[in-house]
């Protein structure tokens, strides 16, 4: 959430960090720009027309049901991949919120939502960084415990700051900050304060998406599918407090994330109970307040592993880069410290590691990206080794 593009802030600072330099040959790497605060479905149709190179198209249903426009930006001519099938299939990597966008526009390439005969193996894999995948406890910051919308006094304060940040941000040219909100604004109205409103007060806006509600909603509608990779990399940077008899366990921010995340980290270490359920079964297991604490400064560790509020996700294990039973069809999920030696906070693991004094977090920004070059060139070599342990067992 809150993400942008190669071309905003002037292109001087990369969302990704160095990262894209560790991704090379044989691969050819894209970096897609979709709405900051759109809703995951938005995003995934945005983040189709570029790598297909088609005019964005969010469909006739979810457009008219959402009260917005059905078209938006046009990348005829521009697509990443002009030859995109089953047979030449792409990895995503989704960093927070790129990776629920990501796990839905599979699910829509399954289903052909675009009409262009896709199915879910137009995707090889998913790599999912620090991701948000069921929701984060942050977002209730803002939004309705019993309903995960928008409260009312802050819908209409988000809605009028948008106003006046959209003409900020594109005050010359080209503008410093893109929300990528044509659907809503119309192309070129920035500032239409009414169309802001709007989406400020509807279910498709990002924030609802990352309540523990929308994001169960959207796991309802999404699949791990048997034949592609899901990776998940797991940021965390608070530690187990003391613990006192009595008294609920407390987990603790750790320094360099106080200074750097302060309020994320504290709302979600010390927020209180919810009012009522956010879901069905909250209050069981892993579904508890306790086991939401651990956090990176924006979302919870244990949303971070892999999907699990709603849907078909099996899960594959623990171990993502030593692990030499990695398969498709399941989720295999690995903490960043264990990974690189080093914690890694929400922004460690993209354009935060540019910002760190540390030399050695920059480098461990730096391995965590060339182990991860090295796993994704071995996902063929590995799918051979699994299908041909599965035909001995």
């Amino acid at each position: 959430m809150g993400g942008w593009g190669p071309e905003d802030l002037g292109g001087l600072y990369p969302y990704w960090g160095d990262a894209l330099r560790q991704m090379g040959s044989p691969f050819r790497v894209f970096e897609a720009k979709c709405g900051p605060i759109s809703s995951l479905h938005d995003r995934a149709c945005e983040v189709f027309a570029q790598i297909k190179g088609t005019r964005i198209d969010y469909g006739e249903a979810h457009s008219e049901e959402a009260g917005h426009a059905r078209f938006s930006r046009d990348f005829t001519g521009r697509g990443f991949l002009s030859d995109w099938s089953e047979d030449n299939p792409v990895i995503l990597i989704g960093h927070s919120a790129g990776a629920p966008t990501a796990l839905l526009f599979q699910k829509l390439l399954a289903q052909d939502f675009w009409g262009v005969g896709s199915n879910a193996n137009w995707i090889e894999g998913i790599v999912s960084i620090a991701g948000a995948l069921n929701g984060s406890t942050l977002a209730y910051n803002l939004c309705n415990d019993a309903t995960g919308r928008l409260q009312a006094r802050p819908s209409a304060l988000v809605g009028q700051a948008l106003s006046l940040l959209s003409r900020v941000l594109h005050f010359g040219s080209p503008p410093l900050f893109d929300l990528h909100l044509d659907q809503w604004t119309g192309m070129g109205e920035g500032s239409d304060r009414a169309a802001f409103g709007r989406f400020a007060a509807s279910d498709d806006n990002l924030l609802h998406d990352m309540t523990l509600h929308g994001a169960r909603r959207t796991l309802e509608h999404c699949e791990t599918f048997e034949e592609s990779y899901y990776l998940s990399l797991v940021a965390c940077a608070t530690s187990p407090g003391r613990r006192l008899p009595f008294l609920a366990p407390v987990e603790r921010p750790d320094l360099a994330m106080i200074v750097r995340q302060p309020y994320g980290g504290l709302y979600i270490c010390h927020r209180g109970e919810f009012a009522a359920p956010p879901i069905d079964g909250w209050g069981e297991g892993d579904l508890t307040m306790e086991q939401w604490r651990a956090n990176d400064g924006c979302v919870n560790t244990i949303s971070q592993r892999y999907p699990f509020l709603a849907g078909r996700h099996p899960i594959g294990g623990e171990g993502v880069f030593l692990n030499d039973r990695l398969g498709p069809g399941g989720w295999f999920y690995e903490n960043l410290e264990d990974a690189t030696g080093r914690k890694f906070d929400h922004l460690d693991p993209v354009h935060g590691a540019l910002t760190r004094t540390s030399a050695a977090q920059r480098e461990a920004h730096r391995k965590l990206y060339t182990k991860l070059y090295w796993r994704l060139l071995s996902l063929g070599e590995e799918a051979e080794e699994f299908a041909a342990r599965a035909a001995c067992q």
